[in-house]
């Protein structure tokens, strides 16, 4: 025992004398990530090449929100807090303040996505890692494959639970609870589903950490919070008075008491969705790519509540590794391998440095085989449409404040206004509003935006604008085509 304490001093001496340097490699890390997402997606944004779902939704309520108007997103024909529990947006006022720019929401989401490689490093080396395993785990969390996909997904509040959980994590190893426990309050106004987070969390701060207090006031205004939302808040602004995505859990019941209901009766349903290949090798790819959080398990738990949720889904996207679903799978992950890196450092420190390595090999396989990055995947990035010019010219003719109906690709470059509809829109319902909410009159757009050679479902109602004797052809390139109402 003598010698392993004495192997433990010797280590930590090491480390202190080096700290700077596996902080610098986790810093440069972060800064590369940001530099070289945060460019491609500005570039996929530039190329037309990022739709309306959903980030045209998301820019078009920010944009709202920043000027103090209602936040009712004619993309989606929703109220922002219908759709989901977004409160968060609110608070990101400031950033459209300063730069309304699509570009810079889209730059910030790169920045909060890489902002988990320095906070995962510090809650590491404060669980006991040495310096260079800790870098190693953060350096592996920024190859995680569903990290460069988040960032590919554009723009969604929930990619701010991140630094917002891993943050309070940090603040709470440190003594700061109050600290801790605003950033976790936080966390809960990204989206209605963050409970499925922090509730575990809670358990887990309370039961493991002993952080009593904490943690079960955690768990129960958690809990507090995901009732709130699902039984009073999202049916109030739901245009049906209903969850409008409950759907989704079809095979369990009807609206959240008939799903939580069929998660106990239905266990036969519960247990062959979960164990279907499609999911097994959603959680494999989630869990793997940080290998040393298989060593800590109880912090792998707090995400099964969202893997569950993920998992029993209809919806295909929930439990694939390219969509936004996958982020708070990505905390429980991090904080799992900051443990787990912390443990094997605390005794054999060796090891653990070996470890280490092997893990971010292992991130880099995954990163190359899974993950969208321009070396492997370069289709997923600013690839140009052959019309991209004429498209660039079609949007710079629409004035600030027109309304107008435009296809998906053009639909983010004209969100900064208070209607843009997504054409057929309004003359046909494409993804607008629920049940039997009426669609606007048509007579209110002012310009329509469209592509004649792609989306065919939409193009009888293309020649139907045509027909109408209402517009007038004012650019037709290629298959570009802007009509603008005539004057009266």
């Amino acid at each position: 025992m003598a010698g392993v304490a004495h192997l433990e001093t010797k280590s930590e001496s090491i480390d202190t004398r080096r700290l700077s340097r596996p902080g610098l490699v986790v810093w440069a890390a972060a800064l590369a990530f940001v530099a070289v997402y945060g460019t491609l997606i500005v570039l996929n944004f530039r190329a037309f090449r990022i739709v309306a779902f959903d980030f045209g939704i998301f820019d078009q309520a920010l944009w709202l929100v920043s000027r103090g108007e209602d936040p009712f997103v004619t993309v989606r024909g929703l109220h922002l807090l219908a759709d989901h529990s977004s409160y968060i947006l609110f608070l990101l006022t400031p950033l459209y303040w300063i730069a309304p720019h699509q570009e810079v929401l889209l730059a910030f989401s790169v920045v909060v996505l890489a902002a988990g490689a320095p906070l995962a490093y510090a809650i590491a080396r404060r669980f006991g890692a040495t310096g260079w395993v800790a870098a190693g785990i953060a350096v592996g969390y920024l190859l995680h494959p569903a990290l460069a996909w988040s960032a590919r997904d554009n723009f969604h509040p929930e990619i701010l639970v991140i630094p917002l959980v891993l943050g309070g994590f940090l603040l709470l190893q440190h003594g700061r609870k109050a600290w801790a426990f605003s950033l976790f309050g936080l966390a809960l106004l990204a989206k209605e589903d963050v409970a499925l987070l922090l509730v575990p969390l809670g358990l887990y701060l309370a039961l493991v950490m002993k952080e009593r207090t904490v943690g079960y006031v955690l768990a129960g205004v958690a809990t507090l919070a995901f009732i709130v939302n699902f039984a009073v808040l999202l049916p109030h602004f739901s245009p049906t008075g209903e969850l409008l995505y409950s759907g989704r859990y079809h095979a369990l019941g009807e609206g959240m008491t008939g799903v939580i209901a069929g998660l106990l009766t239905k266990p036969d349903v519960v247990l062959s969705t979960i164990l279907e290949a499609d999911r097994l090798e959603y959680v494999l790819a989630m869990v793997l790519p940080l290998p040393l959080a298989l060593l800590e398990p109880r912090l792998l738990l707090i995400g099964g509540p969202t893997f569950l949720a993920n998992a029993l889904s209809a919806h295909s996207y929930q439990y694939e590794i390219r969509w936004h679903y996958t982020t708070y799978i990505v905390v429980s992950v991090a904080l799992a391998s900051a443990n787990g890196g912390a443990w094997l450092s605390r005794r054999w420190v060796d090891t653990a440095r070996v470890a280490a390595v092997i893990g971010v090999l292992v991130a880099i396989g995954f990163h190359i085989t899974l993950a969208p990055n321009p070396i492997t995947s370069p289709e997923q990035w600013s690839q140009p449409w052959e019309m991209g010019d004429a498209m660039q010219r079609a949007v710079d003719m629409i004035p600030d404040d027109a309304v107008v109906s435009a296809m998906s690709p053009f639909v983010p470059h004209l969100t900064h206004r208070e209607v843009v509809y997504l054409f057929p829109t309004p003359w046909a319902r494409q993804d607008f509003g629920e049940g039997d909410v009426v669609l606007p009159s048509s007579d209110g757009v002012d310009w329509v935006v469209v592509i004649t050679d792609r989306y065919l479902d939409a193009q009888p109602h293309i020649q139907t604008v045509r027909d109408s004797g209402q517009f007038v052809v004012v650019m037709e390139e290629g298959a570009v085509v802007v009509m603008r109402r005539r004057s009266p």
